[in-house]
């Protein structure tokens, strides 16, 4: 069954995102504003492309837990 999550705006994205280390929020603004692929946000950075993906992944990843905390109550954490 599908979680009843609250949507997720614009705000809430911002809110998580201020938890990202510069370099991931730097991929993912890159990857989800500017659209570029990998091997572009490589050659922008000047890393490897397989970097580029490591970073992004680990954002997401982040900024997927950051919304989750946002959604549940502080005493749920135990």
């Amino acid at each position: 069954m599908a979680r009843d999550r609250p949507p997720i705006t614009p705000a809430r994205i911002e809110k998580a995102a201020k938890g990202l280390r510069p370099n991931e929020r730097e991929v993912l603004v890159l990857s989800a504003r500017e659209r570029l692929s990998n091997a572009e946000i490589a050659s922008w950075l000047g890393i490897s492309p397989e970097a580029a993906e490591r970073l992004l992944a680990r954002a997401l990843n982040r900024l997927d837990r950051a919304l989750a905390r946002q959604e549940r109550p502080w005493w749920r954490f135990w």
